[in-house]
């Protein structure tokens, strides 16, 4: 039987590669956790990452740091995922 995983999955859309890169960082270094990156192989501006942050109820402080790098981000959700339980 595995332990499970708790971690927040952030989803947005960007046109700009380098804005990405910038998110990606930031909530690294700003929470200090690791951060998966995934990209739609459909839709080339949908991306998916997964913050690896053990504590619940910090999304609406990682929607506002998705949401700070400006208008080039858009339709951003965060959600927390919890398979401990």
């Amino acid at each position: 039987m595995t332990a499970g995983i708790r971690l927040y999955r952030v989803y947005y859309s960007t046109y700009n590669d380098d804005v990405h890169s910038r998110i990606v960082e930031e909530l690294r270094s700003r929470f200090g956790v690791e951060v998966r990156d995934h990209r739609s192989t459909v839709v080339r501006e949908f991306r998916f990452v997964e913050v690896l942050l053990g504590e619940p109820g910090r999304e609406a402080e990682i929607e506002e740091a998705v949401k700070s790098h400006g208008d080039s981000v858009f339709g951003v959700k965060v959600e927390w995922i919890d398979t401990t339980r």
